[in-house]
């Protein structure tokens, strides 16, 4: 089993796509009931999202939904995980979407590859273009593999690398990882309420945080390139009326925030 989290913001119609990738993932798969919890945050949308809720929660099968104000994207994250119990938790944004018996591969990995601690697909847009094969290099000097390269036969980057972090947008990790993560001793000084681990930013670097102090405690951090999922990279865009000075006001907040907690713990960074 495993416990999908997913946080929405004025995305109604890329969170219905996911929700029925998803819920064809039970066709396509010939389960006869799904095999994870399914927890979602609204961050105050002004969208239909709300009613779009109420008229469907029981034909996604959804097991919580959280209607919260604005606490952003690493708050409602850690706040869908700790609903859940599950071994594995998948931390998702609304924009990307299944298919082909993805989340039954994700699980068989985590089944199968014990020292697999935090895993990332490959992620491609309805165009074809890679958004997402794995983050190489180092701390310092992290590098996109793959990034908007055409592979309309979904073909490049099939491979597995250890990577320094993966994709917030598509976030795997062992129950018991992001438990070690929430609770160290050094995390709890600088963030004595957390209820998860992906840091307390605005809006960017809570998934690298997250992959560079597992490292830091020895877990892997893993690009499998044999389950490729959609990403239409929509919502991390600056919304109506925000504007990119907006999203980068947010960036430069986020940056600060994790430049401080990386220093704190020890761990090398930009």
């Amino acid at each position: 089993m495993i416990d999908l989290c997913v946080v929405n913001y004025n995305t109604r119609p890329f969170l219905e796509r996911l929700l029925d990738s998803l819920h064809d993932q039970l066709i396509v798969g010939k389960h006869s009931e799904k095999f994870w919890n399914l927890y979602i945050a609204d961050n105050g949308s002004t969208d239909d999202t709300i009613d779009f809720f109420r008229s469907k929660e029981d034909d996604y099968l959804i097991d919580k939904i959280s209607l919260n104000k604005n606490i952003g994207y690493s708050a409602a994250c850690n706040k869908l995980a700790a609903f859940g119990s599950n071994s594995v938790i998948g931390l998702l944004n609304a924009d990307v979407w299944f298919a082909n018996e993805d989340i039954t591969k994700i699980c068989k990995i985590f089944n199968q590859q014990e020292d697999v601690h935090i895993l990332g697909p490959k992620q491609r847009d309805e165009y074809g273009l890679i958004r997402h094969a794995g983050i190489v290099g180092t701390n310092k000097q992290p590098r996109h593999r793959g990034w908007m390269e055409p592979d309309p036969l979904d073909s490049l980057y099939r491979d597995r690398v250890n990577c320094v972090t993966i994709s917030g947008s598509a976030y795997f990790i062992r129950r018991f990882v992001w438990n070690k993560l929430t609770d160290h001793p050094k995390y709890r000084q600088l963030y004595p309420n957390a209820v998860g681990a992906f840091l307390p930013t605005p809006h960017y670097y809570e998934e690298t945080w997250c992959s560079y102090f597992a490292r830091h405690l020895g877990y892997n951090v893993v690009y499998d390139g044999s389950v490729s999922i959609g990403n239409s990279w929509h919502a991390s865009s600056p919304k109506p009326g925000e504007g990119y000075s907006h999203a980068d006001a947010q960036f430069k907040v986020s940056q600060s925030i994790f430049r401080k907690a990386c220093d704190y713990i020890g761990i090398e960074r930009d």
